[in-house]
């Protein structure tokens, strides 16, 4: 799998925004299916989570991550942070957490994500994946060819296999 940045909502401010009412109620829904699976699967998902952060800066701290040697491990990190902590992914106290759990210098994790060149790589992945048609997260992209979005059961991976031939 090779993880690549998308914005969910692009226009998110700073200081984050209000999650909407119908996310608040899906994620209130007892029968809600990506906590069910996640539950089955023994991950820990927070459900009182009242603000939306804005996530570029997590996403320009991955690409750095990346560069310094220790993308799944930050990323494994930051998908904990906010999934099972509620943590603001925009705060770089957060994020240099997760870098020195991941075993990064978290001054050079920060600097590398500030620079001019990180910056101008993870906007030129996030106008690619706008290009591709990417409008869910998680989406995955099968062969270049196939998209799959949303949290979906293995059936629809299967079928996407099946339609482009690979199974």
């Amino acid at each position: 799998m090779n993880w690549q940045p998308y914005l969910l909502r692009p226009d998110t401010p700073e200081e984050g925004s209000p999650l909407p009412d119908y996310v608040k109620a899906y994620v209130a829904n007892p029968n809600n299916p990506l906590f069910a699976r996640a539950k089955t699967l023994g991950l820990t998902m927070r459900h009182d989570r009242q603000r939306i952060p804005p996530t570029r800066r997590a996403h320009r701290a991955a690409e750095a991550a990346r560069r310094l040697g220790a993308f799944e491990a930050f990323h494994r990190g930051v998908l904990e942070r906010y999934w099972s902590h509620a943590e603001n992914l925009n705060d770089w106290a957060v994020l240099r957490r997760v870098a020195t759990d991941a075993g990064l210098d978290a001054d050079a994790l920060v600097a590398l994500a500030d620079s001019p060149d990180v910056t101008a790589h993870v906007d030129a992945e996030l106008a690619r994946r706008r290009a591709v048609g990417v409008d869910a997260v998680p989406t995955f992209l099968i062969n270049e060819r196939y998209l799959v979005s949303g949290a979906q059961p293995a059936d629809a991976f299967a079928d996407a296999f099946t339609r482009l031939g690979l199974s």
